[in-house]
């Protein structure tokens, strides 16, 4: 797992939040075996892939966005499938993607980032609220 926040994993530039020259990482990292069913934690909207906060392609050409009701944006990345399309309504628990690696340098595994509505990524905050994990 790669938290959010400060990191030495490679993939990032330097941050100047961060100490010897360490990137951050915007979400969490959940490392999955490929093809594992993903839930929502959140009910919500998916909204466009185009509209303001796009995930851009390092998070793979099947991330989306669930709009929550609270006000932010969750972001799910990597997947292998997405069962969600812009305009679906997601309740919590329901079955919305499985992990993948798309646009990921590191295997299988579920990036979750949770914005403020329409924020990118230097906007992101921790996501573990709202992370849900369970065995």
């Amino acid at each position: 797992m790669e938290p959010y926040g400060c990191t030495p994993a490679p993939y990032y530039d330097p941050d100047p939040r961060c100490a010897h020259h360490e990137g951050f990482h915007h979400g969490v990292d959940i490392a999955l075996p490929c093809g594992t069913e993903i839930t929502a934690g959140v009910s919500g909207r998916v909204i466009s892939p185009t509209s303001p906060g796009t995930p851009g392609p390092a998070y793979g050409s099947t991330a989306f966005r669930i709009r929550t009701t609270a006000g932010q944006d969750v972001l799910i990345g990597h997947a292998r499938t997405a069962f969600v399309h812009p305009g679906d309504l997601v309740h919590r628990g329901e079955r919305i993607a499985l992990a993948g690696a798309r646009g990921a340098p590191d295997g299988c595994h579920l990036h979750l980032e949770v914005r403020p509505v329409g924020g990118g990524y230097q906007d992101a905050v921790s996501p573990m609220r709202i992370a849900q994990l369970r065995g």
